[in-house]
């Protein structure tokens, strides 16, 4: 009986222990998957480019953040239906991607699908907390939930940036 009530305090000891350190561990590992996500997003609009050619103007509704895909004119849109082959990319439908807070991921951007110019961000949105400026290039400038596990750093990715010209001043399409 005493050998059995000296393993259960060594085994309640341990168990002690380990508690405090895997407390953190769901919270970190939030911010991972959402790191993951805008990785695997920023993936699927580099492999719609790469099959395209192209990318889709992106609306994004401010209400509810769904996004919109508009494709461009030319002959490499014909037969393309962007929101589906993005969501083949992605293999997830473009409705359902939130991140681990349960908000819609956000897209920034002004990119022409008629020029091909333009820039594209994805991000998570602040929400409640405190935010953080991502710059990428000239003038472009998102406020993004910051990653208190990775140095504050703002949780955003410059998917394409394509000068328009309008950056530097000049004007030359």
């Amino acid at each position: 009986m005493v050998e059995l009530m000296v393993v259960i305090i060594i085994m309640a000891i341990l168990g002690l222990a380990v508690i405090p350190s895997l407390m953190g561990s769901s919270d970190k590992a939030k911010y991972s998957r959402a790191w993951s996500d805008l990785t695997a997003i920023s993936n699927a609009f580099t492999a719609f480019y790469g099959r395209v050619g192209n990318l889709p103007k992106v609306s994004v509704n401010e209400q509810t953040g769904a996004w919109t895909l508009e494709t461009g004119e030319g002959p490499e849109w014909e037969g393309i239906d962007a929101e589906a082959l993005l969501q083949s990319f992605l293999g997830t439908p473009l409705d359902e991607i939130e991140d681990p807070w349960g908000n819609p991921y956000q897209l920034a951007g002004n990119w022409n699908s008629d020029t091909g110019k333009g820039h594209i961000i994805v991000y998570v949105d602040k929400g409640t907390t405190t935010g953080g400026s991502a710059t990428f290039g000239t003038g472009i400038t998102v406020t993004a939930r910051l990653d208190p596990y990775n140095d504050n750093m703002p949780m955003a990715k410059l998917i394409i940036n394509v000068p328009t010209g309008e950056e530097t001043g000049d004007q030359t399409p």
